[in-house]
């Protein structure tokens, strides 16, 4: 979310919002699947809610359905919901259910913010898109048991986010993804990626452990 560059003006049509650089290919991608580990505040949670607003407000699929899904509820609600009211807040017709953390489109479409430790809730319903932010601190049974299913009839998309967290399932995610033309992958560390400074960067690996600093 690039508030201070307003001269730039908005992007796709989507209020105040200007994808920085490294999340520019993730919105023309053409590939179903994506994954993206970045180092923290690389902007990557805004850049995905930004990606649901696009579909949900350009689709020509008839009552939409996408959501955001973090580890818990709580989590979406306090990481991602701000994002949502900001990046809708210029499209007509818009309208906001602030207790179901709800944003319903003119067009019929519809963007939902859920939480994996209540994965029950998602059953019974469709999706074509989702977020899974922080995939690591899922359970793996998540995707496959509930989320996976959700896309077969609509043939939807998804995109597994996080920061590096060890070799765990979201680790694997990534290594099988490398590799697989019908995947979208991202590495971005924070002393790659020009986002965080020299300096800072320094000032946490003094601080931090070097497993802390790792998931920086």
């Amino acid at each position: 979310m690039d508030d201070g560059n307003p001269g730039q003006g908005a992007w796709l049509g989507i209020g105040q919002y200007w994808p920085r650089e490294p999340f520019r290919k993730f919105h023309i991608r053409t590939q179903r699947w994506s994954v993206m580990v970045c180092h923290r505040r690389a902007g990557k949670t805004v850049g995905c809610v930004a990606d649901l607003v696009l579909d949900a407000k350009h689709t020509q699929k008839q009552e939409a359905r996408f959501a955001y899904i973090a580890p818990q509820y709580n989590q979406a609600k306090d990481v991602a919901w701000m994002y949502v009211k900001r990046l809708t807040a210029d499209i007509p017709g818009v309208q906001l259910n602030e207790s179901e953390l709800r944003a319903d489109f003119q067009n019929g479409a519809r963007i939902r913010l859920y939480g994996a430790d209540n994965a029950d809730r998602l059953r019974g319903i469709y999706l074509d898109g989702c977020i899974l932010d922080e995939f690591a601190d899922m359970r793996p049974s998540v995707w496959g048991e509930v989320i996976r299913p959700m896309l077969m009839d609509r043939q939807g998309w998804a995109a597994f986010i996080g920061t590096p967290k060890g070799r765990n399932e979201f680790f694997r995610v990534y290594d099988r993804a490398v590799s697989d033309p019908e995947w979208f992958a991202l590495l971005l560390r924070a002393s790659d990626s020009g986002l965080i400074t020299v300096n800072e960067i320094e000032s946490a690996r003094k601080e931090l452990t070097p497993e802390q600093f790792e998931q920086r």
